[in-house]
């Protein structure tokens, strides 16, 4: 009788039990979703940080994470934090990417645990010259005036000998003028110490010469030597800026290019991954219409067969779903994977 009732009993607690079970499943905690999570950009004020604000605020808004924007210095300085899991996604450069995961030029050491989220926008740059400068690509630099060694941003020297390279020259076919980071490559132009600057279309630094010497224009790096772009600078490739689409630009430029990657560390949770690539799909729109630096932060651009590091499972996941991986994103995927 006892063993009955003990039954009975059982059977009328079971329903309870069943919802229980439910309620645990579908709590965040239970599929360890986290509430909130964190978004490394560069310095306020940067580019990036601007980015990241964007995304962050989309991210808050339509998901039920609150995603909070930390500033540093630049990826130097959070990627050691990423790594180790504290800090949980980041804008990153597909160059930063590539390098910071093979331990090279600004990196002491190998970052293995960060993952593509989504592939964003882009970022191009190359050098400007006087507007009424007799030269057409970064082959007629040959014998001028360029800025060399930044030591304030060692990722220039990189950058800028891998453009030189598609013209087949070296910093000793140029006369070289030492500055120690951007702004004081910009300043020497502007006081006529060098015959060309560097920096990005659009940015302050381009506004300021083309408003000081009369007109800039960019010079386009060697079409037939672009491949050595991304064998000296890893992650980068060149791709054309359109006439006309910002100052500097008054007829079309192959410019050094670089994708932007929303990134986040292997330790993050893939239903958290899979909830941000959902929102940045679903909200794709909004996210470019409500901040206009991330109008290049399409549905297509999200998945790139040119990705310097591997995708996180929970991106694959969502993006396997919408039959964007194809079976050579899975066959890059699994390279990557292994280095």
């Amino acid at each position: 009788m006892k063993g009955l009732t003990r039954m009975k009993k059982l059977s009328a607690i079971a329903p309870s039990i069943v919802v229980l079970i439910m309620v645990l499943w579908a709590h965040p905690a239970w599929t360890q979703a986290p509430k909130s999570a964190t978004l490394a950009t560069h310095a306020v004020g940067s580019l990036y940080h601007s980015l990241g604000t964007g995304v962050a605020t989309v991210l808050s808004r339509r998901s039920p994470m609150i995603v909070r924007v930390q500033p540093f210095a630049g990826p130097p300085a959070w990627l050691p934090s990423m790594d180790k899991g504290e800090t949980d996604m980041g804008l990153l450069t597909s160059a930063d990417a590539a390098l910071s995961s093979k331990g090279v030029v600004l990196y002491k050491k190998a970052y293995k645990n960060t993952r593509i989220v989504s592939v964003g926008g882009l970022v191009q740059f190359g050098f400007y010259v006087r507007k009424d400068a007799p030269m057409e690509t970064v082959a007629d630099l040959k014998g001028k005036r360029i800025p060399t060694d930044f030591p304030g941003i060692p990722i220039v020297r990189l950058s800028t000998a891998a453009v030189f390279a598609t013209a087949g020259l070296t910093f000793d076919d140029m006369v070289k003028v030492p500055v120690s980071d951007l702004a004081a490559a910009a300043q020497a132009f502007l006081e006529g110490r060098t015959d060309a600057g560097w920096t990005s279309p659009g940015t302050p630094a381009a506004e300021e010469a083309n408003a000081r010497v009369g007109g800039i224009r960019f010079l386009s790096v060697v079409a037939e030597g672009a491949r050595r772009l991304g064998e000296i600078y890893p992650g980068s490739y060149a791709s054309l800026a359109k006439a006309g689409a910002a100052t500097g630009l008054p007829k079309d430029a192959l410019l050094t290019t670089n994708d932007v990657y929303l990134i986040g560390t292997k330790q993050l949770q893939d239903e958290a991954v899979y909830e941000v690539v959902k929102v940045l799909w679903e909200n794709n729109r909004e996210l470019g219409e409500a901040f206009p630096a991330l109008r290049s932060w399409t549905r297509e651009r999200m998945v790139s067969a040119r990705a310097a590091i591997p995708y996180h499972p929970g991106a694959i996941k969502f993006f396997k779903e919408k039959g964007m991986w194809s079976k050579e994103m899975e066959t890059l995927q699994a390279m990557l994977s292994k280095q």
